[in-house]
């Protein structure tokens, strides 16, 4: 979509392809007008969420101002973080909805804080526009968004500064919030999604792997798509330095409250456990998996959480404790660094398989591209649907073998089976007609013809 030159062809091809990114309208239209400001050049698409990491930067600056050494804390494992490393060079919406969910958990941080203090017009502008972003840049969103606004009604400065402070900001939030709301209601309707991929228990657990920090020291993404929790005992010392040490943090914070006035733990526990549970039921009923982007909302709450731990541990003044703080440190540093440089951690190698299919389609070879359609249209890789007449040097999308097609393949580039063959029909054709595999890119398998005998 970034690509079309008009916001007329924009919306015609997002409208055309009719899936999830319907479902994130704010993102896509920033993304589009990003690429009219600054280019469609790779790596000036990648930094289009720099502005949206600064902006989350600058919540935490702010809301956290009563407590510098909570702020100085935080600050510093958002900016060492291997979660936030992980999507900041991605070209999609979750640092986005990060900086968004950032204003709205540190303008709910503030209305507890601070209960007898009225909330000003300015605290309602943050939180108007940072719950705008959380929910305009994805639909999960508004669950959260929901339970913190409910959440907000139980608090008196918050109900008592509707009337006093809030009319000029909900004068004009409410038509754009009511806006988005008919927009989500429309995608419902017209049965937009993301396809059926079965939910399971370890990816539940994925969840809180991925958000506590542990990506970077474990097995990359695609192993532990293939072989679940049974890829993590290689890696079984790295993840203890993380989880010994932020587990006994974790332990002492909890017997704190984590800093929270008394009574206030059980209501954030809510808070936190009614849309996470909720999201769960819904990939179940649903067959849609859920990763621990989707739970970006809940991430803040995690990161303060951990800062707590951290900041606790190193003001006991014990050698121990203030061990057990530098370690939670330095494996979170390890694991973005690992994230970020290890090779088992890079991403997804769509550029080079595009480039090597590209070449295949020139020298008049037939290609069926079994992977997602997205980049390879970025990366100017010609592509049409198995069902539809064969064009000339374009490669042929598939999700699964065709019912109707001739003649066969002479290459398939293969990525992520259980999003690109679930049916499993990919894999039994490669199989059955002995396709011999010639080369690897990380996430991709490209799969070769046998030589006709002569």
């Amino acid at each position: 979509m970034a690509l079309q030159p008009t916001i007329q062809g924009w919306w015609h091809t997002l409208y055309l392809e009719h899936n999830s990114n319907l479902q994130l309208p704010l993102y896509m239209i920033y993304i589009w007008g990003w690429s009219r400001l600054f280019g469609t050049a790779e790596v000036v698409m990648r930094a289009a969420n720099v502005p949206w990491f600064l902006l989350g930067l600058a919540a935490l600056w702010h809301f956290l101002r009563r407590h510098p050494a909570l702020r100085s804390t935080t600050i510093l494992l958002y900016c060492l973080h291997p979660f936030v490393w992980y999507y900041l060079n991605e070209a999609r919406p979750y640092t986005m909805q990060l900086s968004g969910a950032l204003l709205v958990c540190g303008s709910l941080f503030t209305a507890i804080d601070e209960p007898d203090v009225p909330l000003s017009s300015c605290w309602w502008r943050l939180f108007a526009g940072g719950m705008f972003i959380l929910c305009g840049s994805g639909l999960l969103g508004v669950i959260w968004g929901i339970a913190i606004t409910i959440f907000l009604f139980t608090l008196p400065n918050f109900r008592e500064s509707i009337a006093r402070s809030a009319i000029p900001t909900l004068a004009y939030s409410i038509p754009l919030f009511a806006a988005l709301a008919l927009f989500y209601a429309w995608t419902i309707k017209e049965k937009v999604g993301t396809g059926t991929i079965p939910m399971n228990v370890p990816s539940m657990f994925a969840v809180f792997y991925e958000q506590l920090g542990f990506l970077g020291l474990g097995p990359g993404r695609n192993m532990l798509r293939s072989a679940a929790l049974s890829a993590l005992h290689p890696y079984f010392i790295p993840l203890l330095l993380l989880g010994i040490p932020l587990a006994c943090g974790l332990a002492v914070a909890a017997r704190r409250s984590f800093g929270l006035q008394q009574g206030r733990l059980m209501p954030i526990l809510l808070l936190i456990g009614i849309p996470l549970i909720l999201t769960f039921v819904f990939s179940f009923v649903r067959h849609t998996r859920v990763l621990g982007r989707h739970f970006m909302p809940m991430f803040p709450f995690i990161l303060c959480a951990q800062a707590y731990a951290i900041l606790l541990l190193w003001k006991t003044g014990r050698p121990l404790a203030r061990a057990a703080a530098f370690l939670i440190v330095a494996a979170l540093t390890l694991s973005s660094l690992e994230v970020r440089f290890a090779f088992r951690h890079s991403k997804d190698d769509n550029r080079a398989a595009a480039v090597a299919a590209a070449q295949s389609l020139a020298q008049g070879k037939i290609v069926w591209w079994a992977a997602d359609r997205d980049p390879a249209k970025y990366y100017r890789l010609p592509l049409v649907f198995a069902a539809l007449p064969i064009v000339p040097h374009s490669a042929i999308w598939v999700d699964k073998v065709p019912s109707h097609f001739a003649p066969p393949p002479d290459q398939i580039f293969f990525s992520k089976p259980d999003l690109f063959d679930r049916t499993g029909t990919l894999a039994a054709y490669i199989t059955a007609h002995h396709y011999i595999p010639v080369a690897t890119w990380q996430a991709f398998t490209l799969w070769q013809a046998p030589a006709l005998p002569r």
